[in-house]
């Protein structure tokens, strides 16, 4: 009884220090504060996966004019403020893998008590090299993937143009964990035989996350936003009907064969399928023709694809609407020609010179006893800063 008890007060307890932590969390929208209560224990998990993406984010850019600097450590679960760009879009996935990749290996490590090992049947798929056996405590990553669906998708609620980009590019952020799973196998046996040999699947390092969503953000493709028209009114099928029992008049049963008026009620969709086809989504851009007109068809973009709505400015002013905080005192490579190099990064506006002398213990040597005797190195360098 006494162990029941015990239990039910540790139960209380955490759902309210749950209920204290989900109220401090800066830019918590409602529905995720409620995902924040239901999940207290997750919840040091999806700090640590923002702040993943986050210092990820920062790495991949260090060398561009937009450096993900514009993210300060209090919005990582906010909206982030810039236009629907190539780096929003990076920015939603990166933070989405950190979320999944951080609430999976928490899973591992048995710091969340709904989940574990992956458990999911593995088809042909996933069968492991030379026939080896699936085994050991693979990372239930499809928890990851749902929990961090359920967290990060909850405040996209508007519907509109940019919340389905957002929603896009969370999933292509998730999907690529799951893509770069690693299998890990190991032999079991007596002096180094393999009697038993089993294969488990791992978490990838994150800079392998980073590298692989960088390359997506190169090849991203832009978007935007189409709502199907509406579905034909009971007035306008009559409308229809009556109108092509007039042509079927007038020109005899060889029209009989090829509309008959009854065929348009036959192919009207019911209407929860009406609802489902008028929502929202989004389409690649067509290319422009020489003439001006567009070309080719409409084609929704793949889930593993980021996606973008506007195009990139050029960062190189301060401008907080657009996200950019300027390249002003950023430093640069004088020799690069590259992101990093001055006449990109600045802009055309000109760089700085800064000198100064680096010291350092060199040449250092042991004398019995018991002595260690180093001489002092200096050597001028340059460093270059953006006016």
């Amino acid at each position: 009884m006494k162990e029941i008890g015990r239990l039910f007060l540790g139960v209380v307890g955490a759902v309210m220090v749950g209920a204290a932590v989900c109220g401090r969390i800066p830019g918590l929208a409602k529905s995720q504060r409620e995902q924040c209560r239901k999940a207290p224990h997750a919840m040091p998990a999806v700090g640590e996966g923002a702040e993943l993406g986050l210092r990820e984010c920062r790495h991949q850019f260090r060398h561009h004019r937009w450096n993900c600097s514009h993210v300060a450590n209090d919005q990582v679960f906010g909206h982030v403020v810039i236009v629907g760009s190539r780096e929003a879009a990076f920015t939603y996935a990166i933070s989405s893998a950190g979320v999944t990749y951080a609430v999976t290996a928490a899973c591992s490590r048995g710091n969340i008590t709904a989940c574990g090992c992956e458990s999911t049947v593995r088809t042909r798929k996933e069968l492991p090299p030379n026939g080896w056996e699936w085994g050991g405590c693979s990372a239930d990553v499809t928890y990851g993937m749902r929990f961090a669906r359920r967290f990060l998708d909850a405040r996209e609620v508007e519907g509109d143009a940019r919340s389905l980009m957002n929603l896009h590019n969370n999933k292509a952020g998730r999907k690529i964990v799951k893509a770069l799973l690693q299998t890990e196998c190991k032999c079991h046996g007596v002096s180094g035989s393999c009697t038993v040999r089993t294969c488990w699947r791992t978490l990838p390092s994150f800079r392998q996350i980073g590298d692989a969503l960088m390359k997506k953000y190169y090849r991203a493709r832009p978007v935007i936003a189409i709502t199907p028209p509406p579905p034909p009114t009971i007035q306008s099928l009559e409308t229809l009907h009556s109108t092509s029992a007039e042509m079927v008049q007038i020109l005899g049963n060889d029209a009989k064969t090829q509309g008959k008026p009854s065929d348009v009620g036959k192919s009207r969709p019911p209407p929860k399928k009406i609802m489902k086809s008028r929502r929202p989504h989004l389409v690649l851009k067509r290319s422009k023709s020489i003439g001006g007109s567009s070309v080719g068809q409409k084609r929704i973009p793949k889930r593993n694809e980021l996606v973008f709505l506007q195009p990139s400015p050029n960062y190189c002013e301060p401008d907080l609407a657009q996200g950019s905080l300027g390249t002003q005192g950023r430093y640069c490579n004088r020799t690069s020609k590259g992101t990093d190099g001055c006449d990109l990064m600045c802009c055309g506006r000109g760089y700085n010179t800064h000198q100064f002398t680096r010291k350092w213990q060199c040449r250092c040597k042991f004398h019995w006893c018991c002595r260690v005797h180093c001489e002092t190195c200096t050597e001028r360098t340059e460093e270059y800063t953006c006016k």
